[in-house]
């Protein structure tokens, strides 16, 4: 069944995030060209007609995808620096960077699919908008930590590529079990802290 197990069959509740999920499952495991109705239909074991109640098209699909896949990923980012009872820029570009490793490491089959580069031919202009945004921010957070003594002396765009490309890779490469070394051993919290303390040091 492509991966899925008969207990991840849908049977009742949200159609539509079940569609979205095993789309994004689909996307991870096949590639963008493996995704239909008709697969995701059938992997659910629903009639093949069910996905077209809440999608037009395929298109319609991986445009609805990418969009919630995107908003997940930045309330996430988001939640786990406003949490913060500190004003300090340091602390909120930190908890910035583990708010989106945690939930690259969470949800793998999203991150998979929302890094897939065909995905983002899908990207509306809504949600290239959002992402416009979403970088402000933490462009705004680089700066407010270079101020306070964060590597003072670079170019913020580059310490801005550096710091968003970083989280980035390592969420790849683990999301993909690129690493050969044991370091699925260590305790995911412990590792997302100890990756971006590096990137953004505490002290």
């Amino acid at each position: 069944m492509n991966g899925l197990r008969k207990q991840e069959r849908y049977h009742h509740g949200d159609l539509k995030a079940s569609i979205l999920r095993r789309s994004a499952e689909i996307i991870s495991e096949q590639g963008i060209e493996a995704l239909s109705l008709r697969a995701v239909a059938r992997d659910l074991g629903v009639s093949h007609g069910a996905p077209s109640r809440h999608f037009k098209s395929k298109a319609d699909l991986l445009a609805t995808l990418a969009a919630d896949i995107w908003q997940k990923m930045r309330n996430a980012t988001l939640a786990a620096a406003e949490s913060l009872e500190s004003d300090d820029p340091k602390h909120y570009l930190n908890a910035l960077g583990r708010g989106y490793l945690r939930w690259a490491l969470e949800n793998r089959s999203a991150f998979q699919a929302i890094s897939h580069p065909d995905l983002k031919r899908y990207v509306d202009d809504n949600v290239s908008s959002a992402q416009d945004e979403f970088l402000a921010v933490i462009r705004k957070a680089v700066v407010a930590a270079q101020q306070e003594g964060r590597n003072a002396g670079v170019d913020s765009d580059v310490l801005t590529l550096y710091t968003t490309s970083v989280p980035f890779g390592c969420a790849m490469m683990l999301s993909n079990d690129m690493l050969k070394n044991d370091s699925t051993a260590i305790d995911r919290e412990r590792l997302i802290e100890d990756l971006i303390e590096l990137v953004v040091p505490l002290e």
